[in-house]
């Protein structure tokens, strides 16, 4: 198994930062988003499972070298954090616009 250098943990790291600190940005600006969060939520979704497929399929065709895994594992918990929140905030969001709707489709 290959061991990791000073350079390679100081790059994970800094790659970890960044998602961390986008992932904050995007979770705490979902309030403010105008548009449909539940096609975010989806999109994000897939992203999510896209990801989890490349890390699954890294870690079973390239035995012992960690590396490339972690980073997609990154990435597998950066947009799963984001749909999670998108989901969290489309279930607590109230539906406003709902029962608005079927007024004016009713009359």
């Amino acid at each position: 198994m290959n061991a990791f250098s000073n350079s390679e943990l100081i790059g994970t790291i800094i790659f970890a930062l960044i998602l961390a600190i986008l992932a904050y940005r995007i979770i705490r600006g979902m309030p403010a988003m105008e548009g449909n969060i539940t096609a975010f939520r989806k999109r994000t979704l897939v992203w999510t499972q896209v990801a989890l497929v490349l890390t699954v399929l890294q870690l079973n065709f390239k035995a012992g070298d960690w590396r490339f895994a972690i980073i997609l594992g990154l990435i597998v918990l950066f947009t799963g954090s984001i749909w999670w929140s998108a989901r969290h905030y489309d279930l607590r969001r109230p539906a406003e616009s709902e029962p608005a709707d079927r007024d004016s489709s009713e009359g």
